[in-house]
């Protein structure tokens, strides 16, 4: 019932880049902007992924992305034990998903969840800013609740970030999630 993929529970990002180590699973909702607070990872290149602590038996999971503009992303969620063999338990790859998203699925044992994106409609990166697993009924819901949605491996109105491609400051990060206070042309690599 509550969430395991906690720093305290001894869960981490183990793919995927972000400013800050384990930026994903810090429990800050709202402390995320152009520039920090999120985890990424370039389209059609790797993806995210969180190992648990131990196998748990899940059956949900719930994902903050990146909703500083009016993008969306499209993505897909796998489940897994050994990191060898991956169950999609989310197809969200021909939807536009954006802000809070609730993925419900079959219960099943996993370590290991990989969140890959597939699209976004602002750049070539994929940001995430919370993970949680199981889905917790209370904590960010009241946040937004007017942009919430739950759905079973369908649609999901939520709100996200299209200019996720750069990292101002020229470090080794993909690129924001949009413009930066360094040249504004530069959306695109």
């Amino acid at each position: 019932m509550e969430n395991v993929a906690t720093i305290a529970d001894c869960a981490s990002v183990i793919e995927g880049v972000s400013r800050s180590r384990n930026a994903l699973l810090n429990g800050d909702t709202k402390n995320y902007d152009w520039d920090s607070g999120y985890t990424c990872h370039q389209l059609g290149s790797g993806a995210i992924v969180v190992q648990l602590a131990q196998p748990y038996m899940i059956g949900s999971i719930r994902l903050l992305l990146w909703d500083c503009d009016d993008r969306s992303y499209s993505y897909y969620v796998e489940v897994s034990t050994n990191q060898q063999q991956w169950t999609m338990v989310a197809d969200r790859t021909k939807i536009s998903c954006k802000s809070w998203q609730s993925v419900t699925f079959e219960r099943q044992p996993a370590s290991f969840i990989r969140i890959v994106g597939t699209h976004n409609t602002a750049n070539e990166v994929f940001h995430c800013v919370h993970f949680e697993c199981p889905e917790q009924q209370s904590s960010q819901k009241e946040d937004s609740s007017d942009e919430l949605g739950t759905v079973d491996d369908g649609l999901a109105g939520q709100q996200l970030d299209p200019h996720a491609l750069r990292a101002p400051g020229g470090s080794s990060l993909p690129p924001s999630p949009g413009p930066s206070s360094r040249s504004p042309n530069r959306q695109h690599q």
